[in-house]
């Protein structure tokens, strides 16, 4: 196999956390009496913190500093979590131990917060899989800036030609080939995503084996 390295986004790859997400934000802002526009709520998928809340600002009923709009939300939503285990996306699990069966370092790089991500991999079980995580949280700019993806090569020590980005995203995707990387797309048609850009197109994460093994 010619690629030594796979590297994970965690939401809408790992677990399809984002429509929770959205329907979380969905309902906050119905409890406000915000205008709900469909086509802005979507864009939430993939986002970034920061963005999130600069979207979330603009679909407030008044202006609103993006970041006194988050310390609302947690104020209203303190003890906000999302199941983990219920969100796995279908065959990641076995993918992951196929990875580790044929030598391939497996590692993750997510926009979300560390915590999060600890909290993914302690509760799925997945954390003995990956050899090491990296939270956009780390860096001053998020996806699509390819930073988070140049530093996990960095720590991988090896060139982006023997590696493969899993995305969903436009931002992920757009990182990712930014730094250099061949990228596979999981499919979504629920958040308008535009996934040309992206290399390959799975519509099941196990559809990642014959991608691999045709390389």
């Amino acid at each position: 196999m010619r690629k030594k390295a796979v590297i994970f986004d965690m939401d809408g790859v790992l677990i399809d956390s984002e429509p929770v997400y959205i329907e979380m934000f969905r309902t906050f802002l119905q409890k406000h009496g915000c205008r709900i526009d469909e086509r802005l709520v979507n864009t939430l998928a993939g986002a970034s913190a920061g963005e999130t809340w600069r979207i979330m600002a603009r679909l407030w009923y008044e202006e609103i500093d993006p970041e006194e709009l988050h310390r609302q939300f947690r104020r209203e939503y303190p003890d906000f979590q999302i199941d983990y285990r219920a969100v796995v996306n279908p065959g990641v699990r076995e993918l992951l131990q196929w990875l580790k069966e044929k030598g391939v370092t497996a590692a993750l790089a997510s926009s979300s917060s560390e915590q999060s991500i600890q909290r993914m991999l302690q509760e799925t079980g997945f954390g003995p899989y990956f050899s090491f995580y990296v939270s956009g949280k780390q860096f001053r700019e998020s996806k699509p800036d390819p930073e988070i993806y140049l530093y996990t090569l960095s720590r991988l020590e090896l060139p982006a030609e023997d590696c493969l980005v899993v995305e969903d995203s436009v931002y992920g995707i757009q990182a990712a080939k930014a730094a250099g990387l061949t990228v596979a797309a999981v499919r979504d048609q629920r958040f308008s995503f535009d996934q040309s850009a992206a290399d390959y197109l799975i519509d099941r994460i196990a559809d990642l084996e014959n991608i691999l093994e045709d390389m």
